[in-house]
């Protein structure tokens, strides 16, 4: 890989680097990093301790937002293409059906183009992000771990073990520790990490299942004892199972395919039969969260900043969520296209979003495992009850998908957004860039999103549902020489009136420009007509190009019409 720096010390009295970034992990949370990094042109090393990809399922769940991520990078249809579908969930009550809640119909819901949650293991999503990586020209540097860590205000000096038992220091400009619940460079910063750890045990297994339920479909059970989740795998009746341990098996370490059966045999009135198990596990279910995600050149990202009760299987989603959003954030500063302060605006973005996932998993994950008298009775009556009325009600069923697949992913509050012209219109500035089609022209029919990839800023100048051709001209000559004068590429987009769709769904009722970030949210939106405060929050942000090489950009505009 190649190792050559971009030119990011700004005191000259600093020894030179040896890379800009050094990612400490290769779970999925690292490897997003360096795929980010890869596409961006940004050299990095990326060590993990372990000698290779993990084997195990482990997570399983990859939702709608993480897949839109995935997009960016050219891999989700590679994960949609292996994985296994799951459009809805039915559940029992001691084996009586409640209800089945749908996430979507086929054609009904154009919110995203992944309307569904994936059934992707962990081992699986990390062979296709070192795939990913190897492709952009990256690698892993495996059996190699951080031994120490020293901060200093232009670099990080990192002692690193390698695989052949030497130590190597390390000058990088930044680290970025996405090295698990037990974090190495979290204990280096000598940061909190608050929390507990439930009281509850809980076993997963890979199992083969013969009962009498329909295959591929997401089932879950309630019972007085906990609960039971049953989701599909890839192939004929193969399963994760996720329960609780009874009370005289919270101590164990392991479980046997045997002893799941037992619990099976004792808590479900499904009748499923174990035929044949690939992996069973037990762990105890932590709820933790880093105080700081950012000290100084050191960062932290995935299960190194919060871990998660598997309610609503959020744990993994929200580490890519975290990857993406510092990778790009990376990419621009060390490449010098951005200004460092953008970097503060990681911590600004994650650590409220983290915190939201925490607090609503922590709570449905209490709900579920209690064994409290008084709670297990407002269980057995609150979640069916509840279940139901949602099963029977669109618009409730809409409304949990957009929570669960963390498309309500929003920012408003970040330093890094803002907005100019009417405010509330939707969508708003640090809010998801909607989805949507193509009316008319070459692209009618494909989606937005399919030009909103790579590593690049897009900024979207729509016509207006009330189009002005004269005024929208004036304005794409003018942001286009505005765009080019930036260091940061700006890819410049029009949407022309024909595509009203898109019109409404960015609520351009008149000429309108919104920039979108790498991660797909909205960076700065405001009316066309006046390019004073974009160009503000562009001065703001990026940095000037060259002089020399500036005159021969201006000559050149680049724009797309749709």
């Amino acid at each position: 890989m190649d190792h050559s720096l971009h030119p990011i010390q700004a005191d000259p009295t600093a020894p030179p680097l040896d890379v800009p970034i050094l990612i400490v992990g290769a779970g999925p949370t690292g490897l997003t990093i360096a795929n980010v990094l890869a596409r961006a042109g940004v050299a990095f090393r990326i060590i993990d301790q372990k000698t290779g990809p993990v084997v195990e399922s482990r997570a399983v769940v990859m939702h709608a937002r993480t897949l839109e991520l995935l997009a960016k990078l050219g891999l989700a249809d590679r994960a949609v293409a292996e994985g296994q579908r799951i459009g809805s969930m039915q559940l029992y009550r001691e084996g009586n059906p409640v209800g089945e809640v749908t996430f979507f119909e086929a054609g009904q819901d154009d919110r995203t183009p992944y309307p569904f949650a994936l059934i992707f293991e962990q081992s699986k999503t990390e062979r296709l992000l070192l795939q990913g990586l190897e492709e952009a020209g990256g690698e892993v540097e495996w059996s190699t771990s951080l031994r120490a860590m020293q901060r200093f205000p232009d670099h990080v000096q990192a002692i690193i073990v390698r695989s052949d038992g030497k130590e190597e220091t390390i000058e990088a400009g930044w680290v970025v520790g996405a090295d698990g619940a037990h974090s190495p460079v979290r204990h280096a910063l000598g940061l909190g990490f608050a929390g507990e750890t439930y009281e509850q045990t809980l076993f997963l297994a890979d199992v083969d299942l013969e009962w009498g339920l329909p295959d591929g479909k997401a089932q879950a059970e309630i019972t007085r004892d906990g609960f039971l989740m049953f989701f599909p795998m890839p192939g004929e009746r193969h399963y994760r199972l996720v329960g609780n341990l009874p009370a005289e098996m919270q101590q164990k370490d392991t479980i046997t395919p045997a002893e799941v059966q037992q619990i099976l045999d004792r808590q479900s009135a499904l009748q499923p039969r174990i035929t044949a198990s690939r992996w069973t596990s037990v762990y105890r279910t932590h709820h933790r969260m880093a105080e700081r995600f950012r000290i100084g050149r050191v960062f932290l990202v995935g299960d190194a900043a919060h871990v998660h009760s598997p309610a609503g299987a959020q744990g993994m989603n929200t580490g890519i969520g975290d990857a993406y959003n510092l990778g790009w954030k990376l990419a621009l500063v060390a490449k010098s296209e951005a200004d460092a302060a953008l970097l503060e605006s990681y911590e600004a973005e994650r650590i409220p979003f983290a915190r939201a996932i925490l607090n609503g998993t922590d709570r449905g994950f209490h709900l579920l495992d209690t064994t409290a008298p008084l709670t297990r009775r407002l269980k057995m009556l609150a979640v069916p009850l509840a279940f139901s009325m949602v099963s029977r009600a669109p618009a409730a069923q809409r409304r949990l998908f957009w929570m669960m697949s963390q498309l309500w992913t929003s920012y408003r509050d970040s330093p890094a957004v803002a907005e100019a012209g009417p405010i509330g219109r939707l969508p708003r500035a640090g809010d998801r860039a909607p989805y949507g089609r193509f009316d008319a022209g070459n692209e009618a029919g494909t989606s937005i999103f399919d030009m909103l990839v790579g590593p690049d800023h897009h900024l979207l100048l729509f016509a207006g549902l009330r189009p002005d051709p004269a005024a929208l001209e004036a304005a794409r000559e003018v942001i286009a020489l505005l765009l080019e004068s930036r260091a940061a590429p700006i890819r410049l987009h029009v949407i022309a009136a024909e595509n009203r769709q898109l019109q409404e769904r960015y609520g351009a009722d008149v000429p309108t420009v919104v920039l979108v970030r790498p991660d797909g949210q909205i960076a700065f939106r405001g009316d066309a007509a006046d390019i004073v405060p974009l160009t503000r929050y562009l001065d703001r942000w990026f940095r000037q190009r060259p002089a020399a090489e500036l005159v021969g950009a201006m000559l050149l505009p680049k724009f797309v019409a749709h």
